[in-house]
């Protein structure tokens, strides 16, 4: 069985109806006002659901390791240990929190740890408003409970440094003393 496309119609191949419908998105958002943030001087606040940096409370924590089996990617550790300690004059069983660790480079940020927590209100949670995670080195993004806990924001931009404080050679006259000089640059 052929099938019969039909022919295009000659009004499809000089009005260019087609073009006119694309260019009307572009039409309509060019006499918008722009939006543009600078920013490393100023950020944006990011929504309510946004999932940002890890916070971790360990008074909340009750070591049931929920969290870890939940993590698709295994990226969270935890150790824990059984204790005895007598609670009203009898003797209970406690776990005690010794490792809790999360390696945020392999992280996707998926909150599944978050939604495996027992504990009202949870022990972890996503839902801090940092997003800045970059560092150059990747140890740096190994966190342990403690770090997890006082986790503050990334230190803010305070901009660059100032023109006149670098050191200016002008032509012809000889460096400064302690003044380091690029490998093949005249002397």
């Amino acid at each position: 069985m052929q099938v019969e496309y039909p022919k295009p119609d000659w009004t499809e191949k000089f009005l260019l109806l087609d073009l006119f419908e694309g260019l009307k998105t572009t039409l309509r958002e060019l006499f918008k006002p722009k939006v543009t943030i600078q920013y490393p001087e100023e950020r944006m606040e990011p929504t309510e659901r946004f999932r940002g940096m890890f916070r971790f409370s360990f008074d909340r924590c009750i070591g049931c390791k929920l969290c870890a089996v939940a993590c698709p990617i295994d990226i969270i550790y935890i150790d824990v240990h059984d204790e005895t300690q007598m609670v009203d004059g009898k003797p209970k069983k406690l776990k005690v929190l010794d490792r809790y660790d999360i390696d945020v480079k392999r992280c996707m940020f998926c909150a599944l740890c978050e939604e495996a927590c027992p504990t009202k209100p949870k022990s972890i949670w996503l839902t801090t408003k940092t997003y800045e995670l970059a560092s150059y080195d990747r140890n740096d993004l190994y966190f342990n409970m403690q770090q997890l806990e006082y986790w503050e924001d990334r230190p803010k931009y305070t901009g660059l440094p100032e023109e006149n404080a670098k050191p200016q050679i002008e032509a012809g006259k000889p460096a400064p003393a302690g003044a380091r000089l690029i490998p093949g640059s005249a002397e």
